[in-house]
């Protein structure tokens, strides 16, 4: 009978042995993962540009287009330009404003504000939810910092060779990118000088960071021999701002130094970096519990078992012996089931490579909890 029993307790404890070869063996596959494109910041700050257009309105001849600048969104149904793109329909009720989006079908009606000719600035109400508006950022962008001036420039439109019809149409606003020169003023207005191509035509719309953010309205440039500039002269956000405050206008206001996108995804793919290691360490921690409760289970549960022989084979010299005998041979196997039980349960591999598929298919941005 003790032969048999020790056999039997042999047997339970290679049990667990054999089932962890054939788990642990067992090689999990990991879905592959799919790059999503982001778009650049000023790719999408481009976005919120609009045509300015003047329209001329004549009972004869009808309507006809008289000219255009650029604007952008700087709250919801609110365009700023600049106060030379529309002093001229200011004063003359035949001339109409017409805001063509950079995005979808056909422009709509504008209508000017306020305007503040020192700092040439005009600000229009236009139709609202329809266009994102731009932030604007008041902080130092830095003394060569890298810029973009966002418009239409009209030599653009010629080299094109855009008709009417075109120029009334939405189309994307033209980018070029430049640095800063210096913050250097005139005399009566806060401006920035840069070295991103402007043109004719790109007057109001917005000079922006590297993170599409507004620090600047194009103004004019640096005129030689009648060529187009070298160097933009843009109204400084430290001009618009006040501007917009006094017509009762809240902008989403910046003051956060720039991190440019590539940095921005450098950051956020360590951060998920750190929170998959993290996730895959809890669950490995719990594997490891996991194996040393059924291993600890397992060792008791075998030492129970021979002490419970052994005190059997002695019952008679012990006085307590057999008691000790039966209760080690009931408890256990007990235990060494339980030991198979919880083994069973552990984390396995599979659990491992699942939690590191699962961060890495969470969107950058996204936390999850650690309990």
């Amino acid at each position: 009978m003790a032969r048999w029993i020790a056999l039997f307790a042999l047997f339970l404890t290679l049990l667990p042995v054999s089932i962890a070869f054939a788990q642990d063996g067992d090689d999990a596959s990991k879905g592959g993962d799919e790059e999503q494109a982001q778009q650049n910041d000023v790719v999408n700050a481009s976005r919120s540009v609009v045509r300015v257009v003047m329209i001329g309105n004549d009972p004869e001849r009808g309507q006809f287009f008289l000219g255009h600048g650029s604007g952008a969104v700087v709250a919801d149904g609110y365009v700023v330009t600049n106060h030379h793109v529309v002093a001229e329909m200011m004063n003359d009720p035949r001339i109409t404003i017409l805001i063509v989006p950079s995005e979808g079908e056909a422009g709509f009606p504008g209508q000017v504000v306020t305007s503040d000719p020192r700092a040439d600035l005009a600000l229009i109400t236009t139709r609202r939810g329809v266009i994102r508006p731009l932030p604007i950022f008041t902080g130092n962008p830095g003394a060569a910092a890298r810029v973009a001036a966002l418009g239409y420039p009209g030599n653009v439109d010629l080299a094109e060779n855009l008709s009417v019809d075109d120029r009334v149409r939405p189309l994307p606003a033209v980018r070029t990118f430049g640095q800063l020169s210096s913050g250097r003023s005139r005399r009566d207005v806060d401006t920035l000088l840069h070295t991103a191509a402007i043109a004719r035509g790109n007057s109001g719309g917005p000079l922006v960071d590297e993170c599409g953010r507004i620090i600047g309205v194009n103004s004019f440039g640096a005129i030689t021999e009648g060529v187009d500039a070298e160097f933009g002269f843009a109204i400084s956000a430290r001009e618009l701002v006040p501007f917009l405050q006094n017509a009762d206008i809240r902008p989403d206001i910046i003051t956060d130094s720039c991190v440019p996108l590539d940095e921005r995804e450098r950051q956020a793919q360590q951060a998920e970096d750190r929170e998959r290691d993290q996730t895959i360490q809890q669950v490995a921690e719990r594997r490891e519990i996991f194996l040393a409760v059924a291993v600890a289970m397992m060792v008791v549960g075998a030492l129970l078992i021979g002490g419970g022989i052994v005190a059997l084979i002695y019952r008679r010299k012990l006085r307590t012996g057999a008691l000790l005998g039966w209760l080690g041979i009931i408890i256990g196997p007990v235990l060494m089931a339980g030991s198979v039980y919880v083994f069973l349960s552990r984390p396995s591999l599979a659990d491992l490579e699942e939690a590191a598929f699962l961060i890495d298919a969470l969107p950058v941005g996204v936390e999850i909890s650690s309990g």
